[in-house]
């Protein structure tokens, strides 16, 4: 019998089963034929034959076994070409992949479940092998919480069979390749989970060997790493060193993608690393010296990410001089790029896609005019400007001026128009469109949110209306789209509500005014009391003038734990969503209503509708947008006041309720967990969590070794959330040593100095300290250098300025314009060095004005005289929309910005209202100019610069028109208000005469009527009231309107319900003292919220307090979250009452009640209670209540603010055992396994061919 027979006996083994069963069934079928064939050769007489045979069918049971370990991955697609290995994974893999892997479950899919016989089975088979990527896997899994929802109806049985399946398979990948194919092969539940797990290992397996990848593993790698990079954090942000032009493509096909989701610093910092790959590659230069002058042999382990786009006046302004070639550094022999480097060709453009939109203006303005015609004609130029929010607008206009001067002629371009994506946002309205053209353009801005569209579309709404037959025609609506919200009342008044369910789909998209809305809403809805949540939901954002008495009867089916929703109550006022949210508890219990309502209306939820509902874990309180009131009332039902890590890392936006107690009592050896912890969550910490974690950490690390910081080293101090380290004793920062200068450095160029106060010490510390860092004299630093100090920059003297050489000054300037504080003491001088750098403002550049534009603010006069330029209107514009809002709140001083935009918006003022840019004198033009609607609408709150005579002058249709934008400005002068009234009567006739809709179209023009007036108003909606609220009227005037809304409302003090108290605002305040007691006690309990952010008299206040305590109890009992919601009523508590307060709930008072408190009352705060206060509280202490206090509560105050450093406190008490780290888990890669059997296999084909010659 020959050997090959027997080959052909066992075909099994070169199937691609599983490994163990392949090798037992390769082994049991060979075994068998062995034995089958020794019984037959026992009956011959050819021993020789027999053992020659045998040893035959011996190697071949060998070779089969090897046969079934090399074709473990023949189950595998594409097995012989992908050899990526597991990368070594991050000490927080795990924390990244569940992360990951909860959103699956929030999306609904169906998790692969483990019953506990399959769990401890898994646990045994891998018990005997390392641990491996396949294992750690399952094991989060079945870690995930339980409580999400299900996509599929699986049954449990299939579930684990399917986690089984999916295990064995893992485990059976050699090489990240395999695992890849077989996750894009499995079913799409499966997939989300295992593409949670792979995306972060997918990442590090770019990060750590990018340059040996090749192409098609690179885009393997990056479709798996993608929810990784569209989570990730900008802290972690790195992205890999390598250099193939084809994998920079593929790379940024993938950031193209996650465009939406990046940070702008994300989006910086790609930009810079782009430009630096295509220095290297194409122009072999480098944009900076290496720190070791020398070029790279390879890539780290894991490259930094600090080089985003260069800044101004460090790389050379607008007019350095281009080349393509790079210089020579004679002393490195490195090549570096030279200033004006053009790296931007047309096939970079491409690649570079919606990234086009964040390049600094200087590389948009030196792209050479063909590269930029020629990609302009590309294909590739639409998509890339396609839905791209975010552009600076100066960008965008210059992108779109030089695209229609240097690439198309004037017909042309206005055809191509729809090429240009968001870049035709920033068209310059001089553009003649026929209406074809008009309805296009139209179209295309719809989705535009820079300022100045909106007189964009009110010039080409009012262009179709004058060239369309039909003006009121369905066609013509729906051909506006969204931009239909620019017509005035006067013309959406005309239609029919068969006119407006005609062309819903439009005026449902569109952003309406809260008086065009009501307008519309009340057409819409005629009358109707009652609606289902389907009419109301196709009302889209028509529904912010839904009546709060129409929302309280809407039945929560249909709406509750619907999408829309969430989108609907965003448009929502506070009071509707209270309206809204008054239904559903009619509908359903506490637990179902926290269960589905979206974050918009979550916030409004009560605390004694939490207190009701089933939250006993904090799992639940992952993914949810809680107020700070509302964290620390649940963190306190739950948790009490202790809380460890596991529990802190679930928080999320609840860590808002993290107490200072809760800090304290973690272990002390927890305690730099604990601040790494925090750090993560940082958007959500307050000042006094920031601060008591900082305390917490110090004290620990001393505790651990006494002089912690004396011989602190660098590994030590990078350990260190930045948000803490600026909060260390300002001796412990003067005396860090030089040694720790690398890792201080780096701590500063990420440092938020914002919970810092204005004036405090370790401001100062810090800039020396780091300065200190800074090698050499002052006069040879590098603008590089300088910008090390990272936002310290903002803090340097400008004497100290003063001194640097040319470059680093104009640099050090430059990046001064970005500083939210400057030091008033620092304001005059620098300014001074700022004019005797670049002369008078008045004589600067459109580019000097750019770069260093918001130090204008530092002198009004200056801004009063810049001179009206053709491009000086739009960069203010730009400047104003830039700058952070103002809060409605002014902070107190010591955390108040610099900015002062008085001038600033004075200056716009001039500017738009100007005729033309070379108009008359400012005074005629004053004199004369007459408010027309598309000055108003254009200018918005700018409107309170008009002068009575001005207001005067305005048409009583102009005022009808623009009266609802006039009525949302509060603080006109008492001249102008006249002026205001006396167009109201000439528009309207009698104060009396004034229907609901009109009070609340002239909103806070009604401040300018007097009390009788206001006595007789017709008002009978909460709705109105809540609209009035935002008005500065006096209490007589409070008065009046309250006593208007009992009397034609009919609804008594005692009759006011939940809803009613809370659309009262101020008119709370209206009510006569002994009124307040007769205010329901229930509903009073869950408005209290809505009642305490009003400002009342003191008598008021006083009532409003004894009212609490009837409901609440004694004060010395009052919580956190009672305190922090009752916000403005604290004022209310008597001297003997404040001082009874327990210390742990004074940082939760609302930082408003405090200059309400009389001075009388505050001084009798002990010590230790002024301490407790927190920073922003004790900030908010006016000079009059100051003067009232004793030299040591005046101490206190300034501990609690943080102008003194106090002294750290070190526990000597023992210290818990710490906790063993987790050992860094074993690599897991095939290549070295697939070698060796590669090896074995082809030995014994040799030793096979020599046996069967031999024998």
């Amino acid at each position: 019998m020959r050997v090959e027979n027997h080959v052909v006996m066992n075909p099994v083994c070169t199937c691609s089963a599983d490994r163990q069963l392949q090798l037992y069934l390769c082994l049991k079928i060979s075994k068998s034929s062995l034995t089958s064939f020794i019984r037959r050769k026992r009956t011959g007489n050819n021993v020789m034959g027999f053992y020659r045979e045998g040893l035959i069918l011996s190697l071949l049971i060998q070779w089969a076994t090897a046969m079934s370990l090399a074709g473990t991955t023949s189950e595998m697609p594409d097995r012989n070409q992908s050899t990526i290995d597991f990368p070594k994974l991050p000490a927080d893999f795990r924390e990244m992949a569940k992360k990951l892997m909860i959103t699956c479950s929030k999306k609904g899919y169906h998790m692969p479940v483990m019953n506990n016989s399959l769990n401890s089975s898994y646990a045994q088979t891998q018990g005997q092998m390392m641990e491996s990527p396949a294992s750690m896997f399952m094991e989060l899994l079945s870690s995930l919480p339980p409580s999400f929802p299900l996509r599929s109806n699986q049954s449990n049985e299939t579930a684990e069979d399917q986690a089984w399946s999916i295990a064995e398979k893992l485990q059976n990948c050699t090489n990240m390749g395999h695992m890849i194919e077989l996750m894009r092969n499995t079913t799409d539940s499966p997939r989300c989970f295992m593409r949670a797990f792979m995306a972060p290992l997918s990442w590090m397996a770019i990060m750590q060997n990018g340059t040996d990848l090749n192409k098609e593993d690179l885009t393997k790698l990056l479709w798996a790493a993608k929810p990784f990079l569209e989570t990730m954090p900008p802290s972690s942000f790195v992205l890999p060193a390598f250099s193939q032009s084809s994998h920079l493509a593929e790379m940024m096909k993938v950031f193209s993608e996650v465009f939406s989701v990046l940070s702008e610093e994300q989006k910086n910092e790609i930009i810079g690393w782009v430009k630096e790959r295509v220095a290297q590659n194409e122009f072999n230069c480098l944009l900076k010296a290496p720190a070791s002058n020398k070029l790279p042999s390879k890539p780290q382990e894991k490259p930094t990410m600090k080089n985003g786009p260069p800044h101004k006046g460090v790389t050379g302004g607008p007019g350095a001089e281009a080349t393509d070639h790079p210089a020579m550094n004679a002393s490195t022999a490195v090549r570096i790029c030279p200033p004006g480097l053009l790296w931007l060709r047309a096939r970079m453009l491409a690649i570079m896609g919606p990234f086009l939109s964040r390049l600094p203006l200087e590389e948009v303005k030196t792209i050479p005019k063909n590269e930029l015609c020629e990609f302009f004609r590309t294909p590739d130029f639409s998509p890339s400007f396609h839905n791209v929010s975010g552009m600076q607008p100066a960008l965008g206009r210059t992108l779109f001026q030089r695209l229609k001067q240097e690439c198309s002629s004037s017909d042309n371009f206005t055809q191509n128009m729809d090429r240009l994506g968001s870049l035709a946002c920033f068209i310059d309205g001089t553009l003649s469109l026929n209406l074809n053209l008009s309805r296009k353009l139209l179209s295309q801005i719809d989705a535009c949110k820079n300022s100045e569209i909106d007189k964009v579309k009110r010039q080409l709404v009012q262009n179709i209306l004058e060239k369309d037959s039909g003006a009121s025609s369905p066609e013509m609506l729906q051909s506006l789209g969204s931009s239909v919200s620019v017509l005035p009342l006067s013309i959406l008044s005309r239609f029919t509500p068969k006119d407006l369910n005609n062309t819903l789909s439009s005026f449902r998209q569109a952003k309406w005014s809260p008086a065009q809305a009501k307008t519309l809403a009340q057409k819409l809805l005629e009358n109707a009391t009652n609606i289902n949540g389907e009419k109301l939901l196709s009302l889209g954002s028509m529904v912010r003038g839904v009546a709060s008495a129409v929302l309280k009867n809407v039945k929560a089916e249909g709406l509750l734990g619907n999408e829309a929703l969430k989108t609907m109550s965003e448009k929502m006022s506070s009071l509707q969503r209270t309206a809204l949210l008054e239904a559903f508890r009619r509908d359903v219990n506490a637990s179902e209503l926290v269960k589905g309502l979206p974050d918009s209306l979550l916030s409004s939820l009560s605390l004694s509708t939490l207190e009701k509902a089933d939250l006993s874990s904090v799992d639940q309180l992952q993914g949810r947008g809680w107020t700070a009131a509302q964290s620390t009332f649940l963190l306190k039902k739950i948790l009490g006041n202790k809380i460890n890590l596991g529990e802190l890392r679930k928080l999320g936006q609840a860590v808002q309720g993290v107490t200072c107690e809760m800090i304290e009592k973690i272990n002390r050896t927890d305690a730099l967990d604990m601040a790494q912890t925090l750090n993560k969550s940082c958007i959500w910490l307050s000042r006094v969590q920031i601060r008591c974690a900082a305390q917490k950490l110090f004290a620990s690390l001393e505790e651990q070794r006494p002089g912690y910081f004396s011989d602190i080293k660098n590994s030590e101090l990078q350990a260190i959330p930045a948000l803490l380290l600026i909060h260390l004793p300002v001796e412990k920062i003067q005396n860090l040593s030089d040694a720790v200068c690398p890792a201080f450095m780096e701590k500063m160029k990420q440092v938020n100095l914002s919970s810092l106060p204005n004036s405090s010490p370790a401001r100062y510390a810090l800039t020396k300290r780091a300065i200190g860092c800074l090698k050499g004299n002052v006069s040879d630093l590098s603008a590089a250098e300088v910008l090390t100090l990272g936002p310290l920059v903002c803090e340097l003297d400008p004497a100290w300025i003063s001194s640097l050489n040319s470059a680093a000054l104009n640099s050090t300037l430059q990046a001064l314009a970005s500083c939210q504080f400057i030091q008033q003491q620092h304001r005059e001088n620098l300014f001074r060095l700022l004019t005797g750098t670049y002369g008078d403002p008045a004589y600067w550049s459109e580019e000097d004005t750019r770069a260093l534009g918001p130090l204008l603010l530092l002198n009004d006069t200056a801004v009063e005289k810049l001179p009206s330029k053709s491009w000086l209107k739009s960069y203010l514009s730009d400047l104003m929309d830039s700058l952070p809002s103002q809060p409605v709140v002014p902070p107190p001083k010591e955390f108040r910005s610099w900015l002062d935009l008085s001038a600033l918006r004075r200056k716009l003022f001039e500017l738009k209202t100007s005729s033309t840019l070379q108009s008359r004198r400012k005074r005629e033009v004053g004199s004369t100019l007459e408010p027309t609607l598309i000055y108003i609408e254009d200018l918005k709150q700018g409107n309170v610069y008009w002068t009575p005579l001005q207001f005067s002058k305005m048409t009583t249709l102009t005022f009808k028109d623009a009266v609802p934008t006039l009525g949302e400005i509060n603080n006109y002068s008492t001249e102008q208000l006249a002026a205001l009234r006396t167009k109201t009567l000439e528009a309207w006739g009698s104060v009396t005469m004034l229907n609901e809709s009109q009070i609340t179209q002239l909103g806070c023009i009604c401040q300018s009527f007097s009390v009788e007036e206001l006595g007789n108003l017709s008002i009978a909606s909460v709705d109105t009231l809540e609209t009035l609220s935002a008005c500065n009227f006096i209490q007589t005037q409070r008065t009046a309107v309250w006593q208007a809304f009992e009397r034609v409302s009919g609804i008594s003090v005692a009759g006011l319900g939940r809803l009613e108290m809370a659309g009262l605002g101020q008119f709370i305040c209206g009510l006569q003292p002994t009124q307040i007691d007769q205010l329901n006690s229930t509903s009073f309990r869950d408005a209290i919220e809505a009642v305490g952010r009003v400002s009342c008299p003191l008598n008021i206040s006083d009532r409003l307090k004894e009212k609490a305590v009837a409901v609440f109890g004694k004060p010395e009992t009052w919580t956190e979250a009672q305190v922090s919601v009752m916000g403005n009523i604290i004022a209310g508590l008597s001297a003997v009452e404040l001082g009874r307060l327990n210390s742990t709930i004074l940082p939760f008072i609302q930082p408003s009640a405090i200059p309400l408190i009389p001075s009388d009352r505050l001084a009798a705060l002990s010590v230790s209670q002024l301490k407790a206060l927190g920073p922003d509280n004790a900030a908010m202490v006016t000079e009059a209540q100051r003067a009232g206090l004793r030299a040591d509560q005046r101490a206190a105050l300034d501990e609690a603010v943080g102008l003194k450093t106090a002294r750290a406190e070190v526990s000597t008490g023992s210290s818990s055992t710490s906790s063993s780290g987790s050992a860094p888990l074993p690599l897991k890669g095939g290549a070295a396994v697939e070698s060796m059997t590669g090896c074995v296999l082809f030995m014994q084909a040799i030793m096979l061919m020599l046996l069967r010659y031999i024998l």
